[in-house]
């Protein structure tokens, strides 16, 4: 399966947004350097339930910035899987 790093961009951004808005006093994060770790363990969380794909496990290795990195972390950790599927 080919993934769109528009679209998991996208959907990460949204995730994002839509756990930080659900607590109060926490602003609308531009970047994973915004959330604190607790919003960001929450947003990783829901990206595992969204594309039924293992994240925390994996994040050590993450270092990035910002969702499109984030977005290119799970497309990575994503075409991983499939690989040792076949």
């Amino acid at each position: 399966m080919t993934y769109s790093r528009e679209e998991v961009t996208a959907r990460v951004r949204e995730t994002a947004r839509m756990i930080c808005a659900e607590q109060p006093d926490v602003p609308e994060p531009n970047t994973l350097k915004d959330m604190d770790s607790f919003s960001f363990v929450q947003m990783a969380l829901e990206l595992e339930n969204s594309y039924q794909v293992k994240l925390l496990e994996k994040l050590e290795n993450f270092s990035g910035e910002r969702f499109e990195d984030l977005a290119d972390f799970i497309i990575a950790v994503l075409e991983e899987n499939e690989r040792t599927l076949t």
